[in-house]
């Protein structure tokens, strides 16, 4: 037997879903913080994680190649990036929503559009451990999904003067 017939379509080896970018709040340019690297495996420093430079909240929406999907877990690798970043400046909550129409392509499609036009569902909230490494939400009753939003709130640092506007993590994997 080949071993890609062991794989259904749409699932990588370790079981979780392949999943690509629709719509992020905000992105830069060094592709270091890039909105894109949240799906592509490297958890390592200078490599690839999301730098979302807001103070806030950042929102990033996933979608399973047009096919709903039933979640039961998401895993986040916590990294905050280049070499010269630190630790405070990981998101300290991720709200994970869902939604099973196709709305959030038909209405986000700029950096301007409004991610509450869409009406998702709050799935759950991950209070981050601050630390590098792998941490997950395993949701009560799996949902079915057509597209998820991860939305990141705060940050580790302190509010004032040395405060750092960014809100980072590196790595999404989506479970069945």
């Amino acid at each position: 037997m080949n071993q890609n017939e062991l794989y259904p379509l749409g699932v990588r080896r370790d079981s979780s879903y392949y999943t690509r970018i629709n719509w992020a709040s905000t992105t830069e340019r060094d592709p270091r913080l890039w909105v894109l690297n949240i799906i592509d495996d490297d958890i390592l420093r200078d490599g690839g994680t999301w730098g979302a430079n807001d103070e806030n909240s950042a929102n990033v929406v996933l979608d399973f190649f047009g096919e709903t999907q039933k979640v039961s877990k998401i895993k986040i690798y916590k990294n905050v990036g280049i070499a010269i970043s630190v630790l405070e400046e990981l998101a300290r909550e991720i709200n994970i929503y869902s939604c099973k129409d196709d709305t959030p392509a038909q209405k986000l499609r700029t950096a301007e559009d409004d991610i509450d036009s869409v009406d998702w569902v709050l799935q759950g909230t991950m209070k981050i451990v601050k630390e590098e490494g792998w941490q997950e939400i395993v949701f009560e009753e799996p949902f079915d999904a057509k597209f998820i939003r991860i939305e990141t709130k705060d940050n580790f640092c302190k509010r004032d003067e040395s405060f750092i506007p960014w809100i980072e993590f590196s790595e999404v994997k989506i479970y069945g």
